[in-house]
């Protein structure tokens, strides 16, 4: 008996830490690896360049400073919230079940994934000489990859979520017309 618990504990996906729902599946997944390697991309590529502003480079380049930091700090939360939100499990509770949720990864990964090109290239060729903001290019560089992966992945998902078939497809299916039986009910 001991034996047959402890098999079923293996092979479940499902693991309670406090008594929250935690997907291992998914903390486990080359989607969910992608998505906390983005984000600590993402947050050292703000932190190299918020740590590099000066006031002598902020007078010329202040607004690609800004946006680079903006498109960055957005990403890293945009992550941390969809990587909880697939993590614990909420993408499978109640209302939680109506959002298309791969169609919603592959949005928000070519969303940043513009973002980031134009918002990389911009701090690459405006960086003032600093190696601060060199590196935060590079990070962002790299947390674009990461994103162009995820983006993959999620494109491959949707796509074959598109193609299979309902769940139950005997119960959605119309009866047969036979107007000669109908009439014999009538």
């Amino acid at each position: 008996m001991a034996d047959q618990e402890n098999t079923q504990e293996s092979t479940s996906t499902i693991i309670y830490l406090w008594k929250i729902p935690i997907d291992k599946t998914y903390v486990t997944s080359l989607i969910g690896i992608l998505k906390v390697a983005a984000a600590v991309l993402s947050l050292i590529a703000f932190i190299c360049v918020a740590s590099g502003r000066s006031d002598n480079c902020d007078d010329d380049y202040s607004s690609t400073y800004n946006y680079f930091e903006f498109v960055s700090i957005s990403a890293f939360f945009t992550l941390i919230i969809l990587w909880l939100i697939h993590t614990i499990t909420l993408s499978s509770r109640l209302f939680f079940k109506l959002v298309p949720w791969t169609f919603v990864d592959l949005i928000y990964c070519g969303v940043y994934i513009i973002l980031y090109v134009i918002a990389n290239i911009v701090l690459a060729a405006q960086s003032c000489g600093k190696d601060s903001n060199k590196a935060g290019a590079a990070f962002g560089f790299f947390a674009l990859f990461c994103y162009g992966g995820n983006a993959f992945f999620a494109f491959q998902s949707w796509r074959s979520s598109r193609n299979r078939p309902p769940a139950d497809t005997t119960a959605s299916k119309s009866p047969d017309y036979n107007a000669e039986r109908n009439m014999e009910l009538y």
